[in-house]
């Protein structure tokens, strides 16, 4: 993440987006405990006291300023975490300005500040939604995400492109063995919710759906013969999740130019029209170098590089 952020305040960019598994939880993370003072044993409980500060110390904190968006992953919610705690912990990150003007303009319909919220940037709606749970999408979600896209889609309202980022693919992707298909409530609110997004691009939107679970780089995940057979395009859509979690082996479906065993991000550029261009950005071990705490052990580093992968 420190290596992340110096790279996206270096290109100028507008913000970084986080989809969630900020921590282990279910284990130690093997950089915080290189990052101890020598001697020092961690037990479980201490842990789990420390890990969501940890991540706000050496990774919200390595962007100062630049502007950071979050949302929760399946890992925020692996016991003693929870949702209340999350929304507890991290409301300064789900109320920011930008979120907090959105929820204004949005008046009545904005909802109470939580883990799933929407703000717009430059004729582009960003849209943080929250499957990371077993009972979502739940009506309350699906009732404040179709008015944010009535209003998207109303005459005048001046967005040009819908970006939706979450946790979780949504089912039928190239990504399904890792996704909302898990899941009975998650296939069938996540079909819904893909079939809404569909609709918008049918009206002229420029759409694009992001997901993390899954930590690999894939590309057009929802260009599978199941959303084929149903629409006349499919809506694009990706899989990053390289930002630290432990790297998984490519399905076999996914596209020629997919990768695993990675670590970077995908960088966006939006164009006049709201068309946007995305691509990748890798980094290397001499980039977690340069960009490391300085009491990060080099070869805990390498380590990370060479063997943190299924």
């Amino acid at each position: 993440m420190p290596a992340i952020a110096a790279s996206v305040k270096a290109e100028n960019d507008a913000f970084y987006w986080h989809l969630g598994d900020f921590r282990w939880t279910s284990n130690k993370d093997q950089d915080l405990v290189s990052m101890l003072p020598a001697g020092k044993e961690l037990s479980t409980e201490e842990y789990h006291r420390i890990e969501w500060d940890d991540f706000l110390t050496h990774q919200i904190a390595s962007f100062g300023t630049f502007p950071v968006f979050i949302g929760r992953g399946n890992h925020e919610n692996v016991p003693p975490m929870t949702r209340d705690g999350y929304i507890a912990k991290f409301e300064t990150l789900l109320d920011r300005p930008e979120i907090a003007e959105q929820r204004k303009a949005d008046g009545a319909d904005a909802g109470p500040v939580g883990p799933w919220y929407h703000w717009t940037h430059k004729g582009v709606d960003f849209i943080t939604l929250d499957n990371a749970t077993k009972d979502e999408f739940s009506d309350a979600q699906l009732k404040w995400l179709r008015g944010v896209l009535d209003r998207d889609l109303a005459p005048g309202s001046g967005i040009k492109a819908i970006v939706a980022g979450m946790h979780e693919a949504l089912p039928h992707s190239k990504g399904s063995e890792h996704a909302m298909d898990d899941w009975e409530l998650g296939e069938r609110t996540g079909d819904l919710v893909y079939n809404w997004f569909y609709d918008a691009q049918a009206a002229g939107k420029f759409v694009y759906l992001f997901a993390s679970h899954s930590h690999y780089y894939s590309p057009n995940i929802f260009n599978t013969p199941y959303w084929k057979e149903r629409s006349n395009r499919v809506v694009p859509g990706l899989i990053i999740g390289s930002a630290g979690a432990r790297r998984y082996p490519l399905p076999r479906d996914a596209e020629k130019t997919a990768k695993s065993h990675i670590y970077g991000y995908v960088q966006g550029q939006v164009h006049a029209d709201g068309k946007i261009d995305f691509k990748l950005r890798e980094l290397s071990e001499d980039d977690l170098v340069k960009s490391r705490w300085p009491n990060a052990p080099l070869d805990a580093i390498h380590e990370c590089v060479v063997n943190n992968a299924d």
